[in-house]
């Protein structure tokens, strides 16, 4: 019997690949990790103009709330475990994982229906001791005798919504907070050299170029790859982990996937010793992660995910996102009742050869317009005018156009593409929601690699063309998402962070 290890690539050195690689190599794999970024240079994981990927940034969130999906609420609590796990290794002031806890809150004075679903789920799990309501007298309660009444934050509604007299519904969940992606990346990567994994980095000798294809029909196998620098790379199982640059590379899964871009700004606090209670007010001892909650014009939720902000980072900045589940939202605030229809989810349609249509592509910081589109650098101002009204003056620092991959119902996809003959396998889909499970997310991985006993949520991350396009992906290049079709903003736009 052979004892020679099963040799894998993995194209993508992002969350997905490396904590795929991690498992794998526990196992024994002969792991070879590519990508066409140089995370091997000074810089490393560092977050820098030159890159639009998801697993390369500052924070992201950590929250175990998914209305009735209770089987991503279990594998995140799963994931929570390993984050405290990986807290104790680093030890105090090195941690990946702040529990600073989240602020969930809604958009209106009422729980919405999507919240009363996370909540029947967190007590039936037995968890509705970590979830405070703002409005429930008991649970101010137990708040002020647990030291998390300063963050059950109460924000009054706004006009024209409101009329001055009623607060924004919220729920304090202190199970949720924050990780640090990059730092995680980083300490993936040292542990995988550790185990024996070869890193081929940067921008000619790590890129993806091509697959080597052996037979065809029934007998077609994938023997390796070949890069940008035209070296042929040889393997048992090519496993491409590549985030939005997914769709652009294995063709059979551009109808399937979505590659999508998030809004990100940060404001830089004024230094410690000129506001030093801006610097005590936004740490995370004193300030939750907050996502704010807006309806769109018919009166229905966003959904689970709208503007987002995090506690001031050790230099200062403050953190904030705008990525929705692809709804439509009307923009309001006090100043007055801004008619504009916008998506916080925007697309880059391209022609590329070999494809008979469109694609959306990530944009090439350097060569393309990186710029945030004016209509969510509205919605951010509307959020800090509302959320955090003594940063509104402040300018907007620094402005990113974050990829995602995005799939048609939100679910990952983790399998073997069909037609290979088990040789070529999909680890990607992350569709806005994947960091948090960096910890784990590769040991269940490996169970799908290893064909093991599909679960429910390995059932949901199968290889599923049969479902209909939805979640956007309909759209196409014809969609309103589309880059090409936004104003994007100007400096002139960024002098100040709220109205």
């Amino acid at each position: 019997m052979s004892t020679t290890k099963p040799k894998v690539i993995i194209v993508g050195a992002g969350i997905f690949g490396l904590s795929t690689a991690f498992y794998l190599a526990e196992d024994g794999y002969d792991i070879t990790i590519f990508d066409q970024h140089a995370y091997d240079s000074k810089e490393g994981y560092k977050l820098n103009p030159d890159t639009t990927a998801a697993s390369v940034d500052e924070n992201k969130i950590f929250r175990a709330s998914y209305g009735d999906e209770i089987d991503y609420q279990r594998l995140a609590y799963e994931a929570r475990a390993v984050w405290k796990q990986w807290n104790d290794e680093a030890g105090p002031g090195k941690e990946f994982f702040v529990e600073s806890g989240m602020l969930r809150v809604q958009h209106s004075s009422r729980l919405s229906d999507e919240e009363c679903k996370t909540l029947a789920n967190m007590t039936a799990e037995g968890l509705r001791d970590t979830q405070y309501i703002l409005s429930n007298d008991d649970d101010v309660r137990r708040a002020t005798e647990n030291g998390w009444v300063n963050k059950m934050l109460r924000f009054t509604i706004p006009a024209p919504q409101g009329d001055g007299t009623e607060s924004f519904e919220a729920v304090l969940d202190t199970t949720a907070g924050h990780v640090f992606p990059s730092k995680a990346c980083e300490y993936l990567a040292g542990k995988l050299r550790d185990q024996g994994a070869m890193f081929i980095l940067g921008p000619e000798k790590g890129a993806f170029s091509s697959f080597r294809i052996e037979g065809s029909g029934e007998s077609k196998r994938v023997l390796g790859i070949v890069t940008k620098d035209g070296t042929e790379h040889t393997a048992d199982l090519v496993i491409m982990a590549c985030g939005s640059a997914t769709p652009m590379l294995v063709k059979d899964a551009s109808r399937v996937l979505e590659a999508t871009a998030g809004s990100v700004v940060t404001i830089r606090l004024p230094p410690r010793d000129q506001a030093p209670e801006l610097w005590d007010k936004y740490q995370s001892e004193n300030w939750p992660v907050i996502i704010g909650h807006d309806p769109d014009p018919s009166g229905k939720d966003v959904g689970s995910r709208s503007i987002y902000s995090f506690p001031r980072t050790n230099d200062g900045l403050v953190k904030i996102g705008y990525r929705v589940t692809k709804a439509r939202v009307q923009e309001r605030h006090a100043v007055s009742l801004i008619e504009d229809i916008f998506f916080a989810q925007y697309t880059n349609y391209v022609n590329l050869p070999g494809f008979d249509r469109p694609i959306s592509v990530p944009l090439h910081p350097g060569v393309d317009d990186t710029a945030v589109p004016i209509i969510s650098i509205k919605a951010i101002k509307t959020y800090v005018t509302t959320f955090m009204p003594d940063l509104a003056a402040l300018p907007i620092s620094a402005t990113r156009l974050c990829f995602y991959t995005d799939t048609v119902d939100n679910s990952w996809l983790i399998d073997y593409l069909p037609g290979y003959n088990d040789t070529l396998f999909l680890c990607t889909g992350g569709s806005g929601h994947g960091a948090k499970f960096t910890p784990i997310l590769g040991k269940h991985v490996r169970d799908v690699v290893q064909k093991k006993p599909k679960t429910q949520l390995t059932h949901l991350w199968r290889w599923r063309p049969e479902l209909p396009l939805a979640n956007g992906l309909e759209e196409g290049p014809d969609g309103p998402r589309t880059l090409d079709k936004q104003v994007r903003a100007t400096s002139e736009d960024l002098k100040r962070a709220g109205w």
